[in-house]
């Protein structure tokens, strides 16, 4: 099985279509169309499966509101919502993004079937999966350069 360990803020939910969805007065939110293109194109070139390592992960649970929001956004830009195999586990309640690497490695050690795996996030470190790790900048999100690399680790 091929994984896709998935940011939210700054992946999907940008920088950019944050400042569009508030001059544009959008109550929900709305992830940027150039980012979800770009992991629906991940998705079907590669086949993976998405586990959410986001802090958003934490209403995935008593489905919150940022879930139904995740959801919600998946559906609107056509991407099944099956993908969505798993939550990297909660290390610290603080929700530490430093700890995203120990996060990612403990779900690996629990799932031994993972043929390939890419780590789509905005942050700028990630230890000793650096080299599945394709960082992306948060005001710009998920580019379809960005979409290549992680193509390409996914084979």
């Amino acid at each position: 099985m091929k994984i896709i360990f998935l940011d939210i803020d700054g992946v999907l939910n940008t920088d950019r279509q944050i400042r569009m969805n508030n001059l544009e007065q959008i109550k929900d939110i709305k992830f940027d169309p150039i980012a979800m293109k770009n992991l629906k194109k991940i998705v079907e070139e590669s086949q993976a499966k998405i586990v959410i390592t986001s802090t958003w992960r934490v209403h995935h649970q008593d489905n919150g509101y940022l879930w139904r929001e995740l959801i919600r956004n998946f559906e609107m830009y056509n991407l099944d919502t099956n993908i969505l195999l798993d939550i990297t586990p909660v290390i610290d309640t603080n929700m530490k993004t430093e700890l995203r690497e120990k996060e990612i490695l403990d779900w690996l050690t629990k799932h031994k079937n993972i043929e390939k795996f890419v780590i789509l996030d905005d942050q700028w470190d990630m230890g000793r999966l650096n080299s599945h790790f394709v960082r992306c900048l948060s005001f710009r999100g998920l580019t379809n350069e960005n979409a290549e690399v992680a193509i390409l680790k996914l084979k």
